[in-house]
């Protein structure tokens, strides 16, 4: 059975994967993914990182001094209830810092933790200077199971075999994580890699000028054929001739702004599968589908109706939060949004889109327990 918590299982039981500076993390991760829900487990888990995170001896010096001035204890946090007391003691972040030179390690980084054995990822700089931050090799593999196992539950993935994966994307954590995708699908990976910083300020003329060499690469590289898997911006896609891709399976394509009727029209123009992945510089990769369904409760009754595309996040070093104020709507309502990262290596909770919780029906066994978010906006409209 295809199923994101046995993928995940299965995969943290090799022999190096609580190894290094994840040592000491095998209890909760496995409570939390033995847990009866995606929000009880993450509490689990995020209690652990939390500690980790104030702890004068491993922590980060954000998390340590805002420990001290806001009276966050490892008894506050054992005694946390729920997943709404733990967000509420320990806040939000303060991700500006990230802007700074070296701010990851001077402000986030863990004591004991190197740069050389993590993969930066960085944000694309829109709104100001661009946010870093570091990622470890294990928390890429868990977002490469994420999308392995969304990919597997709209595609015959044996026959993506021995071909190849062509990775058009930023340096660092994204390569590294495709890399791991790659070796889970048994493809042959080749990187694609450019710089997203103020690559979204640049007029479309000036965008095309700067991703000249990425797009010759890829289209070179895709005429060669055999290609199982090409990722792309679906702004780069409108780019492109349709007929480099005669020799692909399958298009994962990125941009938090795609909706299905797009995926749709370009599926249609260029005669290939397309599948929806929303990435995030500090939150990594999260697989989309085109069937999300909203769950709306109305009067003891449920109504279901089709929303836009479903993300699932790869928990539980990403989970999306449901900003609820009175918490009774379980589906269907869009909210504001919180975005956490829980990893030993990086403690982010912070402010995201609007967004709606949602599940998909023909994905219900591949992503069983974990909830998915669909409608994404920067304003409830």
């Amino acid at each position: 059975m295809n199923n994101y918590i046995k993928n995940l299982g299965k995969y943290s039981k090799k022999e190096d994967f609580f190894e290094g500076q994840w040592y000491g993390f095998k209890d909760p991760f496995e409570k939390a993914l033995s847990s009866n829900s995606s929000e009880n487990g993450m509490l689990i888990w995020l209690k652990a990182i939390a500690k980790y995170h104030i702890n004068e001896s491993t922590g980060s010096r954000y998390w340590t001094e805002k420990a001290k001035s806001n009276g966050i204890t490892y008894e506050k946090i054992d005694n946390a209830k729920d997943l709404d007391s733990l967000v509420s003691l320990l806040g939000n972040s303060d991700s500006s810092l990230l802007k700074k030179e070296n701010g990851y390690k001077d402000y986030y980084m863990p004591k004991n933790f190197k740069l050389e054995d993590m993969f930066k990822s960085s944000s694309s700089g829109t709104t100001g200077p661009a946010k870093t931050v570091y990622h470890t090799p294990q928390s890429l593999s868990i977002s490469a199971v994420n999308e392995y196992t969304g990919i597997k539950a709209q595609y015959p993935v044996k026959d993506l075999k021995n071909k190849k994966l062509v990775a058009a994307g930023p340096i660092g954590a994204y390569q590294e994580e495709h890399k791991k995708l790659a070796e889970l699908l048994g493809m042959e990976y080749i990187g694609n890699e450019f710089e997203t910083k103020g690559l979204k300020l640049l007029s479309p003329e000036q965008m095309m000028e700067a991703m000249k060499p990425v797009m010759e690469k890829e289209i070179y590289t895709l005429k060669q054929g055999n290609v199982g898997i090409a990722t792309a911006a679906m702004e780069m896609l409108s780019m492109m001739p349709k007929e480099v891709f005669y020799g692909t399976d399958i298009i994962k394509v990125s941009g938090t702004q795609i909706n299905t009727d797009m995926l749709k029209k370009m599926e249609n123009r260029l005669g290939k599968k397309l599948i929806p992945m929303y990435g995030h510089y500090a939150g990594k990769s999260s697989i989309g589908f085109k069937d999300g369904v909203s769950i709306v409760h109305l009067g003891g009754g449920k109504i279901y109706f089709s929303s836009d595309i479903a993300y699932f996040p790869p928990f539980p070093v990403t989970y999306i939060y449901m900003n609820y104020q009175e918490r009774t709507t379980a589906y269907g309502e869009k909210v504001p949004t919180k975005m956490i990262v829980a990893e030993p290596e990086l403690l982010l909770i912070n402010d995201e889109d609007y967004a709606v919780k949602t599940k998909s029906m023909k994905t219900t066994k591949a992503f069983k327990k974990i909830d998915g978010i669909s409608n994404l906006s920067r304003s409830l409209n």
